[in-house]
């Protein structure tokens, strides 16, 4: 929504719009000088001396508003107009010197910002120092940036800057409405969300309660559930485009960054420090919330506290209401609350999936590596841990709801006597978890997950216990190079860039040290028991009568056994989007009349299924293929007695790249 600078602009603009027409105002630059004697018109020679000058034109498309550097304006800049695609308006500095122009917000006004867009759009904001003190330390909500947008026209509010840009001292509430740097969507008549928001190369500090967020009251949703006043209202609108990248956030009383109502946004190369370090509820250092397909990589986050009021205190969370969320190449380390939290069961009716934690490093980080409040369908794997001497961190707390987490190729080295255990009056569940090719060296409790492909020797990390991510590389000798899990889609790099197997066993850990080359390995192969062979169900999961069954085998000692009609064992498995795969297995029925489905379903966006059929009594191979759709990342395959009386087998399942 453009708003007009006059009404000669507005005509102006509305000609440039039409065939042929290339009329437009000249871009003006205006200037502010807090320290000035005298108020003036806005020029070089004369610039205004008080916000409210300021706040009283409406800038348009190519304005700039430069403040003067080392000058303190006190109360709210509340700018007025917004640019156009390509000739943003722009804020920033001016003068000789290196210090930044000040705004600080006044403690006595009833402003809830320092700088504050309100329904403006196209701004790009440099290299300003923002700040909202109150030496009486009344606590009210403040922000020291709020970039709000409110029941747009058009829905949308529209590229948005932040770079380099100091916001410090922000003595705000404990509500989530208080905060260093915020992207909000008010309103509740017009659909509105933001596109296109960059925030920067810049640094927060001391502020309550959280540091650089987004939030949206459009964010009702099935998977968010029936909380925030949702009930049974679906509204939910995602902001695009949203990237937070090479910030610094620290000392914050509550959440360092947290991104909401998004999709695909991303938060990269980060420092978060000395997060929740007053008492503000549960908060993290990096997390998302009711978005889909965040991705937070190479980010570092240390020393978030975790208070008496505070469950939390773990460097990330995928929250309630996300899908697809990605945690990748990220170092924590030094959190009292632990590294990750799955939070999918945390609000009424809510529910999270498909979130992915692959390639990070955890060292000395307390309470719990995991801390698990549900997830439908997780992956984590080739993280590396590493828990001191003394350490009692335990490697999974569950709480309440249920984790449903693949995890492989990961190394747990664990000098502490931490475990697998409950929290508050909730027990430890390993059902809810399957494991492949981890490493558990050190400390193993009596409860240590059976992993068929287990190892239990020092992995042989350079300088275990050191401060940099390369004291945690694997020695020569180390036995967990070339001994993973293959994983389809693995992102294709490891936590330091190394190229990581696409077919070939990669190393386990956040690290591949080891040469291969995938020309001479086998397609990996994404069912997992393929075979049955180790004798349970597990990760499969039975629709009727289902058994594992050892008198009758393709290969192995093993198959599945299901039936009569209608009865099915079913698994999802993990694959990459917009990648053709064929499903193969062997299968039999008992008797004429009989039919076996061997398929997959669930695989693109429509919920796609395509299946083989077995009606013979002796083993015979059969397959198809099928394509994943753009944001497929799994499928669900299955062995289904479809009709007759007989019971049908299956045996060697395999899903591979065609």
């Amino acid at each position: 929504m453009l708003l007009p600078r006059t009404a000669l602009t507005l005509l102006a603009l509305t000609a440039a719009a039409l065939p042929g027409q290339a009329v437009a105002a000249t871009p003006v630059t205006s200037y502010l000088d807090c320290a000035a004697a005298t108020n003036g018109t806005g020029t070089a020679a004369a610039p205004w001396n008080a916000l409210a000058a300021a706040n009283a034109h409406v800038f348009g498309p190519g304005d700039r508003l430069l403040l003067k550097r080392g000058a303190t304006c006190l109360g709210t800049l509340r700018p007025q107009g917004s640019g156009a695609a390509g000739a943003p308006v722009t804020l920033a500095a001016y003068g000789p010197g290196t210090a930044r122009p000040i705004v600080q917000g006044d403690p006595a006004s009833a402003e809830k910002a320092a700088v504050h867009l309100y329904n403006v759009e196209q701004w790009e904001l440099r290299d300003l120092e923002i700040t909202f003190p109150d030496p009486a330390a009344t606590k009210r909500e403040r922000n020291g940036l709020l970039v709000e947008v409110a029941d747009l026209a058009d829905g949308v509010g529209t590229h948005y800057l932040v770079d380099d840009v100091y916001v410090h001292d922000v003595n705000g509430d404990a509500t989530k409405f208080s905060n260093g740097i915020q992207f909000r969507v008010s309103g509740t008549t017009t659909p509105t969300n933001f596109d296109d928001v960059l925030v920067q190369n810049s640094q927060i500090s001391r502020v309550d309660r959280e540091g650089l967020t987004n939030r949206s009251t459009w964010m009702c949703r099935p998977s968010y559930g029936t909380g925030d006043g949702c009930g049974s209202t679906v509204n939910w609108r995602a902001s695009t485009r949203l990237v937070f990248r090479g910030n610094t956030v620290n000392d914050t009383g509550g959440d360092g960054i947290v991104v909401r109502a998004a999709d695909q946004a991303l938060v990269e190369h980060n420092t978060a420090y000395d997060i929740a370090m007053r008492p503000m509820g549960s908060n993290a250092g990096i997390w998302t919330i009711n978005s889909d397909r965040t991705t937070i990589q190479y980010n570092e986050v240390h020393h978030v506290r975790r208070l008496s009021d505070n469950n939390d205190g773990m460097a990330f969370d995928s929250d309630y209401g996300n899908t697809g969320a990605l945690f990748q190449y990220n170092d924590s380390h030094d959190n009292e609350g632990g590294f990750m939290l799955f939070c999918g069961a945390c609000g009424a009716g809510s529910s999270s999936t498909g979130t992915v934690v692959r390639y990070n490093l955890s060292r000395a980080d307390r309470s719990r590596w995991l801390f698990a409040v549900g997830e439908k369908n997780a992956q984590m794997y080739n993280n590396t841990v590493y828990l001191p001497t003394g350490s009692t961190t335990a490697v999974i707390q569950d709480g309440s709801g249920t984790t449903a987490t693949r995890l492989s190729g990961n190394v747990f080295h664990n000098l502490g006597t931490g475990g697998y255990s409950g929290f508050g009056s909730n027990t430890y569940q390993p059902a809810d978890y399957t494991w492949a090719a981890n490493t558990f060296y050190g400390n193993h409790p009596a409860n240590e997950p059976a992993d068929p492909e287990k190892l239990t020797t020092d992995p042989a990390f350079g300088n275990p216990g050191g401060s940099t991510p390369a004291d945690y590389r694997l020695g020569a000798g180390s036995p967990a190079r070339g001994s993973g899990a293959a994983v389809a889609g693995n992102g294709g790099q490891d936590f330091f860039g190394s190229p990581v197997p696409a077919v070939c066993r990669p190393d386990r850990g956040f690290q591949q040290a080891a040469a291969f080359d995938d020309t001479s390995c086998a397609p990996a192969n994404a069912v997992r028991n393929p075979g049955f062979e180790t004798g349970t169900l597990s990760p499969w999961t039975s629709y009727g009568g289902v058994t594992v069954d050892s008198t009758t085998a393709h290969s192995g000692t093993r198959a599945v056994k299901v039936g009569p009609a209608q009865a099915a064992a079913e698994q999802v498995v993990t694959l990459a989007p917009n990648t053709t795969y064929r499903l193969s297995g062997w299968g039999r029925v008992s008797a004429a009349g009989t039919e076996l489905s061997l398929g997959v379903k669930q695989y693109d966006a429509l919920g796609s299924t395509t299946r083989a059929a077995f009606t013979t009594t002796d083993w015979s191979a059969g397959g198809t293929t099928f394509t994943t759709g753009p944001g497929a990342t799994s499928a669900r395959i299955y062995c289904y007695a479809r009709s007759g009386t007989g019971y049908a087998w299956c045996d060697d399942v395999t899903v591979v790249p065609a």
